[in-house]
């Protein structure tokens, strides 16, 4: 099983060989005018150059639609890379914040811990300005205590001064209070600042671990600022050979368009060459089936109903419809409508092909003249008027009858005046009948093609002598063969 194309026609849907598709679309030869200044030259081109030139347009619009579309998706993927790149930069930038901010609260915890190494050192001082104090008080009690024996020992003697004495020791008494008043402040103070300096060293070494820290999360931020780094140059270099790419996109994308519009100048050009090589095809055509049609009107036929009546034999009425979908405006529309008319033409002008085909149009002998003709007649036997249903034609003896177009045999024998007869169904509504013959080589149902010997001419039956009764019936009418026989004459001429 071949391959095919459809073709509509009016009223009508065909399918015909791939190869005769292509005939139609690209003949052998094409003629291209060219008109400049008043000047016509004709330029053929062949069946290939046709299909080449289709073809190259084609490839340049599937080709110029596969730019756009890299083209496209290259721009998609350099503003992904942007997006990622702008994304990258703000990072780096948040980093950079944080890591200043960190840098900076190092820097506040180092005067920190410079004002508590400070502080520290001057309650050192001070512990050992107390420790000094306290020595210098042990010392002063210890002078203290040996005035005390020095007075108890003069305390014989100095008897009589012993309120004097009394009141000394009052004092001393007092001062020694005052004195272990100031030793337990001084023990206090110490023991507080003890207390600050264990809690300072605590901090101290909190602060230590923090700085270590900070010092760690510096390293890594640093780490990551190096990767983050790299990762932005490799970036940048992908940036730049994307952007590289995009330019030589856009240099090789201003070549196509260039490319496209000389083409497409190309092509409106051989557009608008083959719209008038197909309109001077249509006219042909159109031309060829009035010409046609005028010639099946001399022989009297009904032609539109013949031609439907094909059509129902052939089975091509059938039902059609569905939304209309009009194409637009896009090159090559108008030769498509153009090439759909001339198809039509074409069309109709081969269904009348095949008409003509069908129908009865030359002489059913290879040599003959008219003896009688169709119509009202005097006859030979009774000299009366009487009607003629067919023509009368004479030849040699025993010449050859042959059937007038293919069909089938419904009817062989004798039948009353005709003599022997035979009779041909072409379809259609259409027959033929051949009487008065010597001889039958056919038999009834047999299938017979055009110019196929039906019989021998002869004088059987109400004849007067050797001829053939030719009669044409439509729709069981007796039709004027001589008309059918001109024009078959004109159609062959021409």
């Amino acid at each position: 099983m071949g391959f095919g194309a459809v073709f509509w026609g009016e009223g009508s849907v065909r399918v015909i060989p791939l190869r005769e598709a292509l005939a139609k679309l690209f003949p052998e030869q094409r003629e291209l005018i060219l008109r400049s200044q008043g000047r016509v030259r004709y330029i053929r081109a062949g069946r290939p150059i046709q299909i080449a030139a289709v073809t190259l347009t084609a490839g340049v619009l599937i080709l110029s639609a596969y730019s756009t579309t890299r083209f496209m998706s290259h721009e998609a993927i350099v503003s992904d890379r942007n997006e990622v790149i702008a994304d990258l930069r703000d990072r780096n930038e948040i980093l950079s914040t944080d890591l200043q901010g960190l840098r900076e609260l190092s820097v506040i915890q180092r005067l920190s811990l410079t004002a508590m190494q400070q502080n520290t050192v001057d309650l050192a001082s001070r512990n050992l300005r107390l420790k000094s104090e306290v020595k210098s008080l042990e010392d002063h009690l210890g002078q203290e205590r040996a005035r005390a024996a020095s007075l108890a020992l003069s305390y014989q003697a100095e008897v009589e001064s012993k309120a004097h004495l009394n009141i000394a020791m009052q004092q001393l008494e007092s001062s020694r209070a005052d004195m272990r008043r100031q030793i337990e402040s001084r023990d206090f103070q110490l023991a507080m600042m003890q207390a600050d300096r264990e809690t300072l060293s605590s901090e101290v070494d909190g602060f230590h671990s923090q700085v270590a820290r900070l010092k760690a999360e510096a390293e890594s931020i640093d780490v990551a600022r190096a990767r983050l780094q790299d990762r932005l140059t490799d970036t940048t270099r992908q940036l730049e050979s994307a952007v590289e790419e995009k330019l030589a996109v856009d240099r090789q994308r201003e070549s196509l368009g260039t490319q496209v519009a000389e083409l497409f100048e190309r092509l409106q050009d051989l557009e608008t060459a083959q719209i008038e090589t197909v309109s001077r095809l249509g006219e042909q055509a159109g031309q060829s089936g009035e010409a046609l049609k005028r010639t099946l009107d001399l022989a009297g036929l009904d032609v539109e109903r013949l031609l439907d009546r094909m059509a129902r034999a052939a089975g091509e009425h059938r039902g059609v419809g569905g939304p209309l979908l009009a194409l637009d405006s896009s090159p090559g529309s108008d030769l498509a409508h153009q090439i759909a008319a001339v198809d039509r033409r074409v069309d109709d002008l081969q269904r009348l092909q095949e008409l003509m085909e069908r129908l009865p149009l030359v002489v059913p002998l290879d040599e003959f003249r008219t003896t009688s003709g169709f119509g009202r007649r005097i006859d030979p036997f009774t000299k009366r008027l009487a009607f003629h249903s067919g023509i009368d034609l004479a030849s040699r003896r025993r010449a050859p009858v042959r059937v007038t177009s293919a069909g089938v045999v419904t009817f062989v024998g004798w039948k009353g005046g005709f003599g022997k007869l035979a009779e041909v169904d072409h379809g259609l509504g259409v027959r033929t009948r051949y009487g008065h013959l010597s001889t039958i080589f056919v038999k009834r149902g047999q299938r017979l093609e055009f110019r196929e010997k039906v019989g021998l001419i002869g004088s059987t039956g109400r004849s007067s002598g050797e001829h053939l009764h030719y009669e044409i019936l439509v729709d069981g009418r007796p039709q004027d063969p001589a008309n059918f026989i001109k024009a078959g004459q004109y159609v062959f001429k021409k």
